[in-house]
């Protein structure tokens, strides 16, 4: 049986399983009331089995994250506790990787690496991982909101099974937007038990989270801001909490959103702009309907991405609009509900081909794609279900409708296809070209590279070489923020170290800085005198860059720190 037909079976098997505990439980135990949080969790564990396949995904970004999580980890093991510098990725020439990408998600999968899995299995527990405790955090956020056991399961189902929400994991797998999933219902929450509690560590977890989202995914925490304030307002929260928690977020995350401006001279953007019209807008039939498998299918035969919304999902938009204008839901939810129909309907707009003229004036935010608009989009959605789950009183019909969110996503519950040989040892023997074949991150790279071959497509056969003059070198200590030669220079020469120039980069000769700049295709190259030379190539980050990390950590530590001595001084009273 074909790989892809064994994982839908599975899964049936699975769900008959779970739909056999069901109906046994309400037979042979009928006083006793289901635990619906319970079943959240047998469903979040389906939908993530299939990850667990022997192997590597045929399509999609995971092998580009297994690359990157082998350089992360190995600037970790050299004692660089925030990387920077990817030493192995562009043919061993390396780039500023870890300065522009987020980082956050990085961090998890070396720990488990750390512990012993290997890195495919690190990749796939943190995706099944962040699966799982997505849909538990939603159920959680709307449990505390409402108190409402069918509310909070279904915002629960509707999160899980929102179809981008299982494109990231199975198909796409983007790390980044998949921890955001997991960390928007968390922000919320502790949002939410703020304007309930008024105790400031909820405002604090708040702005951790979203500086947590910005280290994830920073397209996303900008989103995020406005509508954390339109939030706070619609619950009458002093729109100074709003600024206090977008503060601790941005001062936490200042080493991820401050590099774009601090080296923005430098970069191959700078030279050669991002030309918006390039980027693809979803249609609204592709937010309606997915062309696949009689729309049952999220992912084309060329690995193409649907940017549906979700067939149950647009039930669900659908009865909140009647009923809002019908005016069925009590005041007391009724400001709400139009605040999040009014941020929905907002993002839709952004999302579609009509709204290009507007992120023509952010070029960057555009190139990251107005489809991850659909990521706080299904948060929203699935917050109305639990509205819908309030209101409607015969609630068979929203057991149905949470039936139907899970069976129409059900051929999407796994990537298509895994190629079992692969391992880590092969992804390792690939890590040096990974970067011309697919893994670069355009951003950033710099303007001083050829434009028609912005990445290096072939391993240099010594680390540093003569372009002009007569020289010869050793080779001594290399790591990936330094390199070390031993030089003997019979004549004045033009010397070239296979290494990305970027600032940061610095060389010395006998212990003496020496001038180097930016080759024809951009690698280092400086000049040496005759004569014998100890040479030290080395990468330190520059002093503003330092700067913003050190402000990062330290917004983070004393966030923490604050934290746990108010739960202390809590728990003591």
């Amino acid at each position: 049986m074909l790989d892809p037909y064994r994982m839908i079976v599975v899964n049936l098997a699975l769900l008959t399983v779970l739909g056999g505990c069901i109906l046994f439980y309400k037979l042979f135990f009928k006083n006793k009331k289901i635990n619906l949080f319970y079943i959240l969790i047998f469903l979040a564990i389906i939908s993530s089995i299939s990850i667990f396949r022997t192997g590597a995904y045929e399509s999609g970004d995971f092998n580009i994250h297994i690359y990157r999580s082998m350089e992360f980890y190995r600037s970790l093991s050299e004692g660089i506790i925030m990387p920077s510098w990817a030493a192995n990725l562009n043919a061993t020439f390396g780039y500023p990787l870890f300065i522009f990408n987020y980082s956050l998600p990085y961090y998890f999968i070396s720990a488990l690496h750390f512990i012993g899995l290997s890195f495919i299995n690190s990749l796939k527990v943190f995706l099944a991982a962040n699966l799982v405790l997505s849909a538990l955090f939603m159920y959680i956020f709307v449990q505390n909101k409402f108190k409402n056991d069918l509310a909070s399961f279904a915002s629960g189902v509707f999160y899980l099974f929102f179809p981008y929400h299982l494109i990231s994991v199975h198909f796409k797998v983007t790390i980044g937007e998949i921890l955001a999933f997991t960390l928007i219902p968390l922000l919320f929450l502790f949002l939410d038990k703020f304007t309930r509690e008024n105790k400031n560590y909820f405002l604090v977890l708040s702005g951790i989270i979203l500086g947590l989202v910005a280290l994830s995914h920073i397209f996303i925490s900008i989103f995020l801001i406005p509508i954390i304030f339109m939030y706070s307002w619609s619950y009458k929260t002093k729109t100074i909490i709003a600024f206090k928690i977008i503060l601790i977020g941005l001062l936490m995350s200042s080493y991820q959103w401050a590099p774009s401006l601090i080296f923005n001279s430098v970069l191959f953007t700078s030279k050669y702009p991002i030309d918006i019209n390039t980027i693809y807008f979803p249609s609204i039939s592709d937010l309606i309907y997915s062309p696949w498998r009689y729309g049952l299918l999220f992912q084309g035969p060329k690995g193409e991405i649907s940017y549906l919304l979700g067939y149950a999902e647009l039930i669900i938009i659908g009865l909140t609009l009647f009923l809002s204008i019908k005016n069925k839901f009590s005041v007391k939810y009724n400001t709400q509900i139009q605040f999040f129909l009014g941020l929905l309907f907002m993002l839709v707009l952004l999302m579609i081909p009509t709204s290009r003229n507007v992120w023509d004036a952010f070029p960057l935010l555009g190139a990251a794609g107005p489809h991850r608009l659909l990521i706080p989009l299904g948060f929203i959605i699935a917050l109305l279900s639990s509205y819908i789950a309030i209101l409607v009183r015969d609630k068979k019909w929203i057991y149905i409708l949470i039936a139907f969110a899970v069976l129409t996503t059900l051929l999407n519950w796994g990537q298509r296809r895994v190629i079992p040989e692969i391992n880590d040892k092969i992804l390792e023997k690939n890590i040096s070209l990974s970067t011309y074949l697919g893994e670069s991150h355009f951003y950033a790279n710099t303007k001083y590279v050829n434009p028609k071959h912005p990445w290096f497509s072939n391993i240099p056969k010594n680390k540093i070489e003569t372009i002009k003059g007569k020289a010869s070198f050793s080779s001594g200590e290399n790591n990936s923020a330094l390199h070390i030669y031993r030089a003997s220079i019979s004549q004045v020469s033009l010397i070239s170290e296979k290494t990305l120039y970027f600032p940061g980069w610095k060389a010395y000769a006998n212990g003496k800085p020496i001038n180097i700049f930016p080759g024809k295709e951009g690698e280092i190259n400086f000049i040496l005198p005759k004569g014998d030379f100890n040479l030290m190539v080395f990468y330190k980050d520059e002093i503003l860059f330092r700067l913003v990390k050190i402000i990062s950590i330290t917004s983070l530590l004393l966030g923490f720190i604050y934290l746990f001595r108010s739960f202390k001084f809590h728990k003591s009273k």
